[in-house]
């Protein structure tokens, strides 16, 4: 039960990756501005929005603790002791 457990939870942390990588590429967007004659010449500008990102991390937080429990889940043959 407790191996189950630790595999169910390292399957969500990779899930979780997955969906910090999607949120960090919903919040940052380039834009391309050309070139205006004698005035400026062309160049790109970056939009980073802080909620897309904050987001990207706190899943990539929780997506942290989910693989270190269930790794030591995985790894501990037997139940913990409680004293």
């Amino acid at each position: 039960m407790r191996k189950s457990l630790g595999w169910a939870e390292l399957g969500l942390a990779l899930l979780a990756v997955i969906g910090a990588v999607a949120c960090w590429n919903a919040g940052v967007r380039t834009t391309e501005f050309p070139a205006v004659a004698d005035v400026s010449p062309a160049y790109s500008g970056t939009f980073y929005s802080g909620s897309w990102i904050a987001l990207a991390a706190l899943v990539v937080t929780a997506a942290a603790l989910l693989m270190v429990d269930g790794v030591r889940r995985v790894l501990s043959g037997r139940a913990p002791h409680t004293g």
